[in-house]
Formats: C-alpha cells, sequence, structure tokens
C-alpha cells in the first residue's frame, strides 16, 4: 500500500510540475512581448495628434513632437533624449523619466530569465515579478503626468485654444497612448502571476515517505499520512477469587464405576 501511494505522490508531482512550466512558460513570452510594447510606446510620438477639426496638423509624443506642414507635403519632428532641455513641458519631461525607466526596468527583467538557469524557479520568479512591479508603477505614472502638459502653446496651436491640463481640446489620443494603459495592466498582470508561480513551486516528495499526496492540495504541496487502525486495549473481566473451586465439573476428578468408598 505504502508503494502506491508513493507512486500516486510521484504522479501528482509531475502532472503538476508539467502545468506549471507550461505556465511559466507562456508567462516568459508575454514579458518579452510586453518589453517590445513597451520600448515602441516609449519612441513613437503617437500619444496624442490632430483630428478633421483641428486647423494644422501634427502629432506629439513622450519627449519627440511632429508637424506636417504646406498640406502634409513637409514632415517635421522635434526633440530628442540628447536634448533633453528641448522637451516642451515639465510634465512631459517627468513621463520621459518614468517611462524611460519603466522600459529599462522591462529589458532587465527580460535579461533576469536567464536566472532560472542558475537559480531556484521560486526566487527566479519572485525578481521578475517585482522588476514587473515597479516597471508597472512607473509606466502608470507617466501616463498620469503627461496630460499635465497639454496646455503648452505647441499644443495648442494643433489642438485649438481648448486644450489645456488633462483636456485635449480638439485633438484625441492616438494609438501609442492607449497601448500604454493596456501595456500597464498587462504588466500588473505578468507581476501577480510571477508572484504566484514563486509561491506554488512543488517540491518532490522524499522515496521514504509513505503518505499520500492529495490532488486538493496540490498547490501547497501537503502530505497526509496513511490512516491506519489504531491499536486499543480490550477490556478484560475478571472475578475475584474466594477460595471457591472455579474448574468445570469435568475437569474434576472422578471415580470409576464400581469404586466405593471405603
Amino acid at each position: 500500500m505504502d508503494i502506491q501511494y508513493q507512486d500516486t505522490s510521484t504522479t501528482y508531482y509531475h502532472k503538476y510540475t508539467r502545468k506549471s512550466k507550461a505556465v511559466g512558460v507562456m508567462w516568459g513570452i508575454f514579458t518579452m512581448c510586453y518589453a517590445i510594447i513597451a520600448i515602441i510606446v516609449f519612441i513613437q510620438p503617437q500619444w496624442i495628434g490632430d483630428t478633421q477639426n483641428t486647423e494644422a496638423t501634427g502629432y506629439f509624443g513622450l519627449y519627440q513632437w511632429c508637424k506636417l506642414e504646406n498640406a502634409g507635403q513637409m514632415h517635421t519632428c522635434t526633440g530628442s533624449l540628447t536634448h533633453f532641455e528641448n522637451i516642451l513641458t515639465d510634465a512631459f519631461k517627468a513621463s520621459t523619466v518614468f517611462v524611460g525607466i519603466g522600459v529599462v526596468i522591462m529589458f532587465v527583467c527580460v535579461v533576469a530569465l536567464l536566472l532560472f538557469l542558475f537559480v531556484k524557479a521560486s526566487n527566479a520568479y519572485l525578481t521578475c515579478g517585482l522588476l514587473q512591479l515597479f516597471s508597472g508603477i512607473l509606466m502608470m505614472l507617466g501616463c498620469i503626468i503627461y496630460p499635465a502638459g497639454w496646455d503648452h502653446e505647441e499644443v495648442k496651436a494643433i489642438c485649438g485654444n481648448q486644450a489645456d491640463r488633462y483636456e485635449p481640446g480638439e485633438c484625441t489620443i492616438r494609438w501609442a497612448y492607449i497601448l500604454a494603459i493596456i501595456g500597464i495592466f498587462d504588466c500588473y498582470i505578468l507581476s501577480i502571476l510571477a508572484f504566484v508561480l514563486s509561491a506554488r513551486q512543488a517540491k518532490m516528495p522524499s522515496a521514504h515517505y509513505t503518505g499520500q499526496l492529495t490532488k486538493s492540495e496540490l498547490n501547497g504541496y501537503t502530505m497526509e499520512t496513511e490512516s491506519k487502525p489504531s491499536m486499543m486495549i480490550q477490556p478484560v473481566l475478571t472475578v475475584p477469587d474466594h477460595g471457591i473451586d472455579h474448574y468445570s465439573e469435568y475437569s474434576q476428578p472422578r471415580s470409576r464405576r464400581g469404586d466405593f468408598a471405603l
């Protein structure tokens, strides 16, 4: 019976390990995808832009903005990371810093995937989860602060005088800004999943353990021992001895037929 329990525990362990590795592979793929998305969001100047109602044509990013002049025949972009002082507003500068650091952290997280080759999987998941959490927080701060710079004259020149802080005027939110917001939720989900995978790493049941690994408790890997009937002491009925012979009459010595007492 002990051998059967040990085989069942080992079977549950291998099934859980395979499923955990499959989820971990998907997590790693989505982590790399988010890192690519974060880079695209950072470099693309498509956070806010013109519409059909705007008098001018152009769009703005974190550190760069572009204008289309002469009926769209001339494309002029201004701003770069090498000339940080040329960024339009302090809000755009702060957003550039926060989002940029978030991108760097995600790049470090992708490199940290190599930790799975050298340390325990639980420690690697925990490290990557913390990096993803910090990256998501920084990306969120960048997205929140960015609209505070919409009151700049360059923004009003394209979006109209109605443009103000957290008010795009006649402009509209473009795909890079929307992708950044979606990426924040994606980053938080990946971080939570990394923490779960870190806490749910299974341990191989020992070969000398005679317990059974239950399916319901597989995520925590709790062992339950085989229930065995306990040795109970049966009560013994004792009869006090008052000098009476309790032997059966059949055990008494019997005289042979025909014997007479003298």
